[in-house]
């Protein structure tokens, strides 16, 4: 994942990587050699010391009260955790830093994002699916996160119990 990163930083944005940092990980081990052929810093956090990588900590913690606020605020059921999990990343990323003043997504792309996209998670959604003439024509769906790598949102379609 980290040689498709690199790629990607590469290609996307004419950027080198420099320096990077992980813990001890044994899945880092393959790492350290190709960053020392590329001449990419690999720094190492010490064994067992989340506090020492505070702010990928602390963006966890962040992402997790998210998840459980928008969990629920929806009313939602909690198998949904990961769904939720990626939209708020996706909303962390378009959300100013105190110290700098910019969205992430600014000082990746150089650029400022259109927000009027941004919906509220678990939202109801109606969809018309078919023409039909008798019955009802449209179902019911909830808003379900954003697709990284298009314009287009998720739902997940809400089945109604039948009167029985």
């Amino acid at each position: 994942m980290f040689l498709l990163y690199k790629i990607e930083v590469e290609n996307q944005l004419n950027k080198k990587i420099k320096r990077v940092r992980s813990d001890r990980g044994g899945e880092y081990v393959l790492m350290n050699n190709y960053c020392e052929k590329k001449g990419i810093i690999h720094e190492v956090t010490p064994p067992y010391s989340l506090e020492s990588n505070g702010v990928a900590e602390r963006k966890n913690r962040n992402l997790k009260e998210m998840m459980n606020v928008m969990l629920v605020s929806s009313s939602a059921p909690d198998n949904l955790w990961g769904e939720v999990i990626l939209s708020a990343y996706h909303l962390q990323n378009k959300i100013s830093c105190k110290k700098t003043g910019l969205t992430p997504y600014q000082l990746w792309k150089c650029y400022s994002s259109n927000l009027k996209y941004i919906k509220e998670w678990g939202c109801l959604a109606k969809f018309m699916l078919s023409k039909r003439k008798i019955s009802s024509k449209t179902f019911d769906f909830m808003f379900n996160g954003y697709v990284e790598i298009s314009v287009v949102y998720m739902f997940l379609l809400l089945l109604k119990q039948k009167n029985t």
